[in-house]
Formats: C-alpha cells, structure tokens, sequence
C-alpha cells in the first residue's frame, strides 16, 4: 500500500500544483498600477514608490518568487497582457494614431470579439504622396511593439515603434500600424481564429486590401523587423504587380527571410525587392557597414548592435536616409 501511495504521489502533487498554478494566474492583477508599476518620464518601467505613489527607482523584477520559476514567467506574461494595452493606448495619445477594425463580410459575429485591428494615421485615406507600414515580428508582441522585453527591462523608445511614427509623421508620411499577431480571440473558453487574419500574412494581406489598396499614397514604404521580413516578401508575392508599382522601398531590422525558399517569388519581383530593399542586421559593426548576403538578395548592413531586438531603434536614423534616397530615385524615374 505504501508503494502504491508513493508512486501516485508524484501524480497527486503534479495535479496539485496544477490547480494552484491556475489560481495564480486568476489573481495577476489587471491594470499596470495594481501590478505596482509605472512608467516615468524617460519612459522606464519602475516599481510604484510606496511613498510618492509614481515611478521610483527599482526596475521591473522577474524573479518574485526564487523557487518558482513557472510561476514568474506567467507574472512576466500577464504584465506583457497589461503592455500590450498600454501601447494601444500610446499609439493613439503619444502617436496621435487611430484604431481601425479590420472587417470581414461573412463573419458569423458582428462584434470585434472575431475581428482584428490595426492603427493609421488620421490621413491615410487623404495623403496621396507618402505612406509608411510598420510590420513588427513574430511572438508575443502586438501593434506598436518591437520588442516587449526591451519595454519592460529598457524603455519605450527602444521597445516600440513610437520613434518611428513620430518621425514618419514628421516627414510628411501618412502611417499605418500593423497588427499581424492578432490572430485569434478566445470565445467560451476556445481558441476562435480570426477571419482575414488567421496568420500574419493573411493579415497583411487584408491590411493591404481594406488600407493600403485604397489610399492614395503614390509612393508606399515597408519597415519590417525579423519575422515581418518574410511576410512581406510572401505579401508581396500575392499582389506583385500592384506592390511594384506603389512600393519604393522596403527597409528590413535583421530580417530572417531567406529569398531562395520563397518558391513564390518570380525572377522579376525578386530584382525588384533587391533593388529597392536592404537589411540591417545584428553586428558589432558600426552603423551602416555593409554586411556579406547571400545570392541575388537583399543588401545586408550593420545595424550598430549586436543584439537583434535592439537592430530597428539604432537604425531608425540610416532607415529614414534611405527611404529618402530610395524616393528621390523613384520620382527621378517619373519624370
């Protein structure tokens, strides 16, 4: 009997624990300030001092409990929830963005419970010269985001796409904000993916069709960071004579596509995406040195960091140069 007993122990705690992980995560507190956090001035996120009642000193703290590491790591993944939000909210007070509902005819539900979302600038429905589209990566992070760990643990300029906005607008750009992570919703306790935006590519493709296909915009921009390289190069693919002829330029931050497994790309839109795009990657090189790429791809250089989250923000400056260089050409062949 006492061997029967030991060997279901393990069993028996496992399920315990279980139970017990679950009423922990239904007590992660809802809101940034209940969590004890706050954002200051330089955009830091800093533990609430007690005293002040803002921002203080200490940093974010992952660690909370030293012998439960699952348990942080859902602390960690419930305060990303709560950034998310944050950055929504950001995107349209800071970024003077608008929130804009990706639809879809037969959706069996009329309500954004089953409808994805990205945000624009109030002109991009009127500005008919210039248009900038952001394509963040894969993961966790949502719209507006590059990198949730550098928002937590670094700051809101390097973490989001903030930086990029405010001088895209200031350049006389029109903006959109995708989305291409929002891919589902969870309905009575079930994963329901999202018509039009099942994937990313799907996304983008719907972005392109419902936004971009109907702006005005002459001359159409992409920055895309890892993962959002690939999708534009499949996007691309899916509506190659239109892209060529409205996009001038695609800026890529250390991209992880690779051109040769893209069966999808003629011989034609692979020129083409050569001669109009180039990838700042990850090196400990300074900015801008060219960097060794593959065969018949785009052009590779230092983005001026090593780390590959880091690679948009220390870019950004060398990324607006270009896609100037890039439409002074495009309106010189115009001519």
């Amino acid at each position: 009997m006492c061997k029967l007993i030991l060997s279901l122990l393990p069993v028996f705690i496992s399920s315990r624990l279980a139970r017990f992980s679950q009423a922990m995560d239904d007590s992660f507190p809802k809101t940034l300030k209940d969590f004890g956090y706050a954002f200051n001035e330089q955009g830091q996120l800093r533990i609430i001092d007690p005293n002040s009642g803002i921002a203080g000193e200490l940093p974010f703290e992952f660690e909370v409990d030293k012998h439960n590491h699952d348990y942080n790591q859902r602390r960690y993944e419930a305060l990303g929830e709560i950034i998310d939000q944050h950055v929504y909210k950001l995107l349209e007070t800071r970024g003077k963005l608008e929130k804009l509902v990706l639809t879809k005819g037969d959706c069996s539900v009329s309500s954004n419970e089953i409808e994805s979302f990205i945000f624009v600038s109030d002109d991009v429905f009127t500005n008919s010269d210039k248009l900038l589209v952001l394509v963040h990566g894969s993961g966790v992070v949502k719209a507006g985001q590059w990198a949730r760990r550098l928002i937590i643990n670094d700051n809101l300029d390097t973490g989001t796409q903030l930086p990029f906005i405010e001088m895209a607008k200031k350049k006389g750009y029109a903006v959109i904000v995708t989305n291409t992570n929002d891919n589902y919703r969870v309905i009575d306790k079930k994963k329901k993916l999202i018509q039009g935006s099942e994937n990313p590519v799907n996304h983008l493709l719907s972005v392109w069709n419902q936004v971009i296909d109907k702006s005005p915009a002459k001359h159409i921009a992409f920055v895309a960071h890892s993962y959002g390289g690939v999708c534009i190069l499949e996007l691309a693919s899916q509506v190659e004579k239109k892209f060529q002829d409205r996009v001038f330029a695609l800026a890529m931050t250390d991209s992880v596509h690779s051109m040769v497994h893209h069966n999808t790309i003629t011989a034609g839109l692979q020129q083409f995406l050569c001669q109009i795009g180039r990838n700042w990657v990850s090196s400990g090189l300074p900015l801008d040195t060219p960097i060794g790429r593959p065969p018949n791809d785009i052009d590779r250089v230092s983005a001026g960091h090593t780390q590959h989250e880091m690679t948009s923000y220390c870019s950004m400056s060398s990324i607006f140069q270009f896609l100037e260089e890039k439409l002074q050409q495009k309106q010189q062949q115009q001519i």
